[in-house]
């Protein structure tokens, strides 16, 4: 860096989804003039509506960019599993007060020009889905009170949003990866990158700042825990969610991803403390491997148009609590390692039937099954003996369930692929989501606090106002 001194700010901001937006917008109410300054990785809006991108990073996030479904319901902060939790876990927010904040979000949202109605209930066709999940003893996930905001609502509210922050004085800063943060006598000294190519002398730029919001998203949950644990911020790690994605004929799940293309089912086992349920379906998608939490894991993309496959692709994921991890789903946590050590650089790819009948998948069976593999590099062989058989009982459970449902999701040829995992941390916080460490602060679904547009807008909230204070301090 050549001696160049460091630029100073009162607060930074790592995240310009909308927590790290609303944190901005809070804390320039409680302290104008304050010098805050909004790093991101990723592209400026204008960037992202030029060039199309789909990516889940930069102004706006995943959630109001990518999204637009603002949930108006009751939630609590931090997300928490109706499981077994870790010792002192708990929530900051929830019941009236919740409410409130999102009656304040709303409100907000209008300002900036929203306009789509509040629908308190999901329409026909989601309703006579949730009454058929149910009879098939299966809890089909909703979320309403809500409302679903169009394109040119969430651009609007969007720009709006960073032209109110930049008249009172937020400075914007993208394509800045964050490289280093090392806390100091007055706060926190931040090392920024460049998108184009790794800091060096030439290329990186020092920051310091009395306060610092670590908001990244869910997609930066990795660099997050990565970061708070090098600064020395409490993290705790909860039970991670395993299991494999499966592929089954899309006209066999047309039932329920034609009413909702992602439909959630799940089943809580509370004899066994743990949640099973399906996650991230993808009509016409196609599995892909993706390097997650140190772990080659499966993972689905959905295709647009002419692009969609014959397939429809999800997951089924068991969700243990603490207690359950350490008991009944035992070794669920290893079957990443497992799998990735026996097809180094390859997801394993099993037929139902083989799987049942616990046997490896051959090539020769898998190139005459009737579904064939969008993930081509996949490697023929055997899940059945990685994971505990807690899993397969739960695993058969739901898929009967969800055969019910939609017929021909479950015969011997449907694909299974693992490894398939996510990953969850509990960060301890005060009540405006300062962490163990003074003048550090999270919010959003990177942390966990959040799920959503509306709930990361709360916790953006709720940090501004603890930076603020901090500031003041």
């Amino acid at each position: 860096m050549g001696g160049t001194p460091a630029m100073r700010y009162d607060a930074v901001i790592v995240g310009s989804g909308m927590a790290g937006l609303l944190a901005a917008h809070r804390l320039l109410r409680e302290r104008p003039g304050a010098a805050a300054l909004i790093v991101d990785a990723g592209p400026a809006l204008d960037a992202r509506n030029r060039y199309g991108t789909g990516e889940w990073g930069g102004y706006g996030g995943a959630g109001l960019f990518l999204g637009g479904r603002v949930y108006l319901g009751a939630a609590t902060i931090p997300v928490l599993p109706p499981l077994s939790l870790p010792a002192g876990a708990h929530v900051v927010l929830e019941g009236k007060a919740y409410a409130e904040r999102t009656r304040e979000v709303n409100a907000l949202l209008d300002r900036l020009g929203a306009h789509a109605p509040l629908r308190d209930t999901p329409n026909e066709g989601v309703t006579q889905a949730m009454e058929r999940a149910a009879e098939a003893g299966l809890e089909y996930v909703t979320s309403y009170p809500a409302r679903f905001l169009s394109i040119e609502e969430r651009m609007g509210v969007l720009r709006a949003l960073h032209d109110e922050l930049g008249a009172a004085g937020v400075g914007f800063r993208f394509g800045a990866p964050m490289t280093a943060i090392a806390r100091t006598v007055e706060g926190y000294r931040l090392t920024l990158g460049t998108a184009e190519a790794a800091a060096s002398e030439d290329t990186a730029q020092s920051i310091e700042t009395r306060a610092l919001l670590l908001a990244p998203g869910r997609y930066g949950a990795e660099w997050l825990v990565r970061v708070a644990g090098e600064l020395g911020a409490g993290v705790v790690p909860l039970a991670p969610a395993f299991g494999v994605r499966i592929e089954v004929p899309r006209a066999a799940y047309a039932p329920l991803t034609d009413v909702n293309p992602d439909p959630r089912l799940q089943r809580t086992l509370e004899d066994a403390d743990a949640m099973v349920k399906t996650y991230a379906t993808c009509p016409g998608g196609i599995v892909t491997a993706v390097e997650r939490y140190g772990r080659l894991v499966a993972s689905g993309v959905p295709l647009m148009g002419e692009e969609r496959t014959p397939n429809t692709t999800f997951a089924v994921l068991v969700q243990p609590g603490v207690r359950g991890a350490a008991e009944r789903w035992r070794g669920g946590e290893a079957s990443a390692a497992l799998l990735n050590e026996r097809a180094p650089g390859r997801l394993v790819v099993q037929r139902l039937a083989d799987m049942q009948a616990g046997r490896a998948t051959m090539a020769a069976a898998l190139a005459a099954n009737s579904i064939a593999p969008t993930n081509r590099a996949a490697q023929p062989g055997a899940l059945h003996d990685a994971y505990p058989d807690a899993y397969w009982r739960a695993f058969e459970d739901l898929l009967a369930r969800i055969e019910r449902l939609a017929p021909g999701v479950a015969t011997g040829d449907t694909l299974l692929y693992g490894p398939a995992e996510e990953r969850f941390w509990y960060f301890p916080t005060d009540e405006r989501l300062q962490t163990t460490l003074p003048g550090l602060f999270v919010a959003g679904d990177g942390p966990g606090q959040s799920q959503g547009i509306v709930q990361a807008a709360v916790t953006g909230l709720l940090a501004g106002e603890g930076l603020a204070r901090h500031l003041a301090g």
